[in-house]
Formats: C-alpha cells, sequence, structure tokens
C-alpha cells in the first residue's frame, strides 16, 4: 500500500494547504495586495468570490476519495498479479469479480464468437493463466460515498469501515458542481469554515481507515481461497 499512502498523504497536504487560505478568508474583511507598473494595488475580497472557494473543496475532498479508493483496490489487483494467483487459487468473491469481467465480452465484442469468447474464458482457467485486474475494472467514477465504498468491500472482501457521515454530501455537492446543475457560490454560501473543517478531519479518519483495512487485507492475503478451520 505504499503507493497509496503516498499519494495520499500528498492530497491531504494539498487540500491543508488550500485550508490555510480559507481560514483567512474567513475573516470579515480580507484584501489581496500584489504589485503591477503601477506599484502596490490593493483590492478587497468580495463575499462572493469566498464563497467560491468554499465551495471549491468540494471537489478537493472528492478527488481526494475516489483517488484513494481506486488506487487502494488497484494495489489488491496489482498483488494478485505479482503473486501470479490463478483463477482456482482466487477467494470466491474476486473470482465474481473476475467472471463479471469476462462475461462482458459476450455482449461488447461483436466481432467474435460467442462459442469463441467462452472457449478463451474457459483456457484461461484450465491452463491456471495468472488473473489480470486492472483499474478499468473498477467502476467508481462520480459515485463514491460511505455507502459504495462498503459495497465494495462487501464484493471484494476487505473489512468495511464505519462513520463516513460526510462522504455522500461531498458526492452530492461535487456532482452538481461538476455536471453544472449549481454554481459554486449557490452552494458555497451554505457553508462556514468550521463546517468544512469538520468534513475534511471526517474524510481523511474514514480513508485512514479504509487504507489500514485494505492493507490488512493484502498482507494477510485474503484476495486467496482461505481453507475454513
Amino acid at each position: 500500500m505504499d503507493n497509496t499512502r503516498i499519494d495520499f498523504e500528498k492530497r491531504k497536504e494539498e487540500i491543508n494547504e488550500y485550508f490555510k487560505f480559507l481560514e483567512i478568508l474567513n475573516n470579515d474583511a480580507v484584501s489581496l495586495k500584489y504589485k503591477n507598473i503601477d506599484g502596490i494595488q490593493e483590492i478587497m475580497l468580495t463575499t462572493k468570490l469566498q464563497k467560491i472557494f468554499i465551495a471549491n473543496t468540494f471537489l478537493l475532498l472528492y478527488n481526494v476519495i475516489e483517488s484513494t479508493v481506486r488506487n487502494s483496490i488497484v494495489e489488491i489487483y496489482n498483488k494478485i498479479q505479482d503473486d501470479e494467483v490463478v483463477y482456482s487459487s482466487l477467494s470466491e468473491k474476486i473470482k465474481q469479480i473476475w467472471l463479471h469481467k469476462n462475461g462482458k465480452k459476450f455482449l461488447t465484442n461483436k466481432n467474435k464468437s460467442i462459442e469463441k469468447n467462452l472457449r478463451n474464458i474457459i483456457n484461461e482457467v484450465v491452463n491456471s493463466e495468472i488473473v489480470i485486474l486492472t483499474k478499468d475494472d473498477i467502476h467508481v467514477s462520480g459515485n463514491i460515498d460511505a455507502n459504495e465504498i462498503r459495497i465494495l468491500a462487501s464484493k471484494i472482501g476487505f473489512e468495511k469501515s464505519n462513520d463516513g457521515r460526510h462522504l455522500a454530501d461531498i458526492k452530492i455537492k461535487r456532482n452538481r458542481l461538476a455536471h453544472g446543475e449549481q454554481t459554486f457560490h449557490d452552494i458555497g454560501k451554505d457553508f462556514t469554515y468550521n463546517e468544512l473543517n469538520s468534513y475534511k478531519q471526517n474524510t481523511f479518519e474514514y480513508l485512514e481507515d479504509v487504507i489500514n483495512k485494505i492493507k490488512s487485507f493484502i498482507h494477510n492475503q485474503k484476495y486467496k481461497f482461505q481453507e475454513e478451520n
């Protein structure tokens, strides 16, 4: 999980830097000084602009949520490939993911017959070819919140994380901004710095727990078939 951890810490640092700026904007009257050919200039930052900066926080927070979840699952898939795990050695949950991936070939690849696709899949299993799953097999774009992460945990087999109470609201606000359903000001005007700081802390703590649970899943090789005691 080293790559996921490094990326997570990098994005946390960026967000914390942004929050230092938001804390300054939290004051009643904020001005910006800059220098041009006429010398030192000063302008007041409007309340409207401050609210736009606040709304932008939802894009940053959603970005770290989706990237961390996606990177964590990719690490599971990479470990399966690195360990050269074949289909018969996979856990039942990972088998289902692999079968679902290959089952789509019957629907999407019109240039090959069903018979040929089926033969290829059977050959991969019978010949004990190494299972390959990639980031393209993770369909999470624009739809990640705590409930969706719990669904992923059930599908893959890692332990579910509790809380994540703000993730659904972050997803909704991000999607409304990304799809142009609301303006940045309309979303930003309903939130204070302290409220957003609570969203940030809850998000960081929740993702930290997700990373640790997936790290444990990989360390204990839960992606492999486990003999019942």
